[in-house]
């Protein structure tokens, strides 16, 4: 495989990364601004420890301005041309990683109500997001201070 040929398929591999996550966070925390906190809401989670800490209502609005940093982080990758590859993915890498920190506030919720195939969909999520930040900085899983080669 050629050189350029390898740059353009890393090129739009990083294009839809940041763009399913930008639909992702977009879509979930855009949708919660618009919406508000869901009737439903209270029934699900009133009788767990959210109720008492941090609160029903803080607790959703922490979780939607998590998604909002997220998504903010996305444009922000997206908008500095990050998937050019002319400079390193370092918003897209943090995006990922922050995502990874939502997809455990969701699962966290999802175990404590035991709706146990929701929390499988969270890991599921969150194992694929590993995965796309291993693909966006692959050498973020190397100790600092290591050699780069052998």
């Amino acid at each position: 495989m050629n050189q350029i040929f390898a740059s353009r398929l890393r090129i739009g591999a990083l294009l839809a990364i940041n763009l399913s996550f930008l639909m992702v966070w977009g879509f979930a925390g855009l949708g919660k601004v618009q919406s508000g906190v869901p009737s439903w809401y209270g029934d699900k989670f009133g009788a767990t420890i959210l109720a008492r800490f941090p609160g029903l209502t803080a607790s959703f609005w922490l979780l939607t301005a998590a998604e909002l940093f997220a998504l903010i982080l996305a444009l922000v990758a997206l908008l500095r041309g990050e998937f050019l590859g002319r400079r390193p993915p370092t918003w897209l890498a943090t995006m990922l990683v922050w995502s990874l920190f939502v997809f455990i506030q969701l699962g966290f919720g999802q175990w404590i109500t035991a709706e146990y195939n929701g929390t499988f969909q969270l890991f599921a999520y969150f194992g694929v997001t590993l995965v796309a930040l291993q693909y966006v900085a692959p050498n973020s899983a190397r100790p600092v201070g290591t050699a780069t080669s052998i």
